[in-house]
């Protein structure tokens, strides 16, 4: 594992809130509304923003970053600080980026762009949109099966990049 980046936050601790998941989930949401809602990150000189839809009273955005599955994912939640400095370091070295393209409905692609801080296990995934770029999810990936499979698929965009 290489040197944690400098820009990187640290991981918000579960251990800190003494075993009280309430207090816990209420930091890990003001992080979230500060870095995403009451500011606006921006992701190569776009503006980022995010399916604003509610579900169980919080973004439905907000629980892609938290959760695996239907549950909370406590590695997720504890790096809920992470996904903005990500996004707005797109250069740094630690930093791999790639595109790739997503079905949609009615025979649509979507493109999404994979940023993996992978010497640290974390991917943040946006969709590019006409004017903006939009927050998906993003996830731990310290599974290997995971880990190999992007980075197949980042080194096929990177071929599909070179000149011919």
């Amino acid at each position: 594992m290489s040197d944690t980046p400098e820009w990187l936050p640290e991981p918000l601790r579960y251990n800190d809130f003494n075993g009280d998941w309430d207090k816990f989930l209420v930091a890990v949401y003001e992080i979230f509304d500060y870095d995403f809602k009451q500011s606006k990150p921006s992701y190569n000189g776009h503006p980022v923003t995010y399916d604003s839809r509610k579900e169980n009273g919080k973004e439905v955005v907000f629980w892609h970053l938290i959760q695996g599955g239907k549950e909370p994912d406590l590695r997720r939640c504890e790096r809920i600080p992470w996904p903005r400095p990500i996004i707005e370091h797109p250069a740094d070295k630690a930093i791999s980026v790639w595109k790739n393209e997503r079905p949609r409905r009615k025979g649509a692609r979507q493109t999404r762009v994979l940023i993996w801080l992978e010497d640290l296990d974390y991917i943040v995934v946006l969709a590019e949109m006409r004017r903006v770029i939009v927050l998906v999810t993003a996830y731990c990936t310290d599974i290997k099966s995971q880990r190999e499979k992007l980075r197949r698929e980042r080194a096929q965009y990177l071929e599909m990049q070179k000149p011919p």
